[in-house]
């Protein structure tokens, strides 16, 4: 058999050739710009504290730390005290805190990068207080107040004593205090209502003992849009910094808000299939007609959900290309027959998108989610590592 190099250039997947086939990049000019428009909402004594856990919502959080700190981002908030190490190692100077759980054995480590941790409870504080004590230096903390949501955090009748005895601690500074809301992102907002009643008469009760932290914060980023007196000193937003929806039905963003992250990928091969032949594992799909299907360098390894439910489809020259069969753990195989027909052969090296837009087509993490049956959080922060990001103006 005689192959021929096919005269038809490969097209040029992305500038600077990334260093995979398949690759996300996330606009900087978008992320300044989002924040922007959330600082545009707040009063000038209004802290802004840039949520970037889970890398960044999928977004790479080092690069996109530095991008939010440079557009003024006040603070940073992560989940766990290697996320905040990592925003550390990449030059990050503002203040970072750790929502969630730290280990008091973790104390030293978070002294040496001087990271804010949380507190809800005396024991883990005492612990933390001898660790700064032994060192001569003091650590940062936030204490955590449940006033609803029932996660981490003291109940607002036992804050005060908590409150009381932090002061002992002289290896602690304490800063700050907050709560989460459960229910800010729905049109019914009763809950998340009486929760800051609650939240603001436990403030009102620690001013009066002479215990209220400096900072005091409530408001996520679906209050922050919907709930302004919920400002209080700080806000935490994060989903919004990225163009997302807090909430695809209940709470959508305004229009103004940019998505900041595309998933793209290019074609590694295109091959015919003959009626009666399946594609990948389980033989799940059959083709009952000749079918021209394309290889894609995508698969659940990167965050490319496998099952139940599929992306349902992606994008090729502007129009939909349905998936094929389950997704591989590094490739998937999708349908590009209609489009063939319409606009000619698909070629090896053609951009093909996940996320993002193509022509005046476009699949946004919202209705990725709908398809999958998850949420926007879920799409974006699900996405691997080992996927890179390139970062575009």
């Amino acid at each position: 058999m005689n192959y021929e190099l096919s005269a038809r250039p490969l097209p040029l997947a992305a500038p600077g050739y990334p260093p995979r086939t398949t690759w996300i990049e996330v606009s900087r000019g978008a992320l300044a710009h989002n924040l922007h428009l959330l600082r545009s909402r707040l009063a000038p004594s209004t802290q802004l504290m840039a949520v970037v856990k889970a890398n960044a919502y999928g977004h790479g959080a080092a690069e996109t730390a530095r991008i939010l700190q440079t557009a003024g981002a006040d603070r940073f908030a992560v989940a766990t005290l290697s996320e905040a190490v990592e925003l550390r190692q990449a030059g990050i100077r503002r203040p970072i805190l750790v929502l969630g759980y730290t280990p008091a054995w973790h104390s030293e480590l978070a002294l040496a990068h001087a990271i804010t941790l949380t507190v809800f409870e005396v024991e883990t504080a005492a612990a933390m207080h001898a660790v700064a004590r032994d060192s001569g230096r003091r650590i940062p903390v936030h204490v955590k107040v449940n006033t609803g949501m029932n996660r981490l955090g003291v109940r607002p009748a036992e804050a005060p004593a908590l409150l009381t005895a932090l002061t002992a601690f002289n290896g602690l500074d304490v800063e700050g205090i907050f709560t989460h809301f459960a229910t800010s992102d729905e049109m019914d907002r009763s809950h998340a209502e009486a929760q800051f009643v609650c939240f603001r008469d436990l403030l009102e009760t620690l001013a009066a003992a002479g215990l209220r932290p400096p900072l005091a914060h409530a408001a996520n980023t679906a209050a922050l849009l919907t709930m302004p007196h919920t400002h209080l000193d700080m806000v935490r937003t994060g989903i919004a910094l990225y163009g997302l929806d807090p909430d695809r039905e209940q709470c959508v963003l305004p229009v103004d808000f940019r998505p900041a992250l595309a998933w793209k990928a290019i074609v590694t091969y295109v091959s015919d299939l003959k009626p009666g032949e399946a594609v990948s594992y389980g033989r799940e799909f059959i083709a009952s007609r000749p079918l021209r299907t394309a290889i894609i360098p995508v698969g659940y390894a990167d965050g490319f959900p496998r099952r139940p439910q599929t992306w349902s489809s992606v994008l090729i020259r502007g129009q939909a290309a349905p998936i094929l069969g389950r997704v591989c753990m590094d490739q998937t195989v999708v349908d590009v027959t209609d489009i063939e027909a319409q606009t000619g052969p698909v070629v090896q090296g053609e951009e093909v998108i996940l996320i993002g837009q193509q022509g005046t087509a476009s699949i946004s993490a919202e209705v990725a989610s709908m398809w999958v049956g998850t949420n926007n959080y879920d799409i974006v922060s699900r996405i691997l590592a080992r996927v890179p990001r390139i970062y575009v103006d």
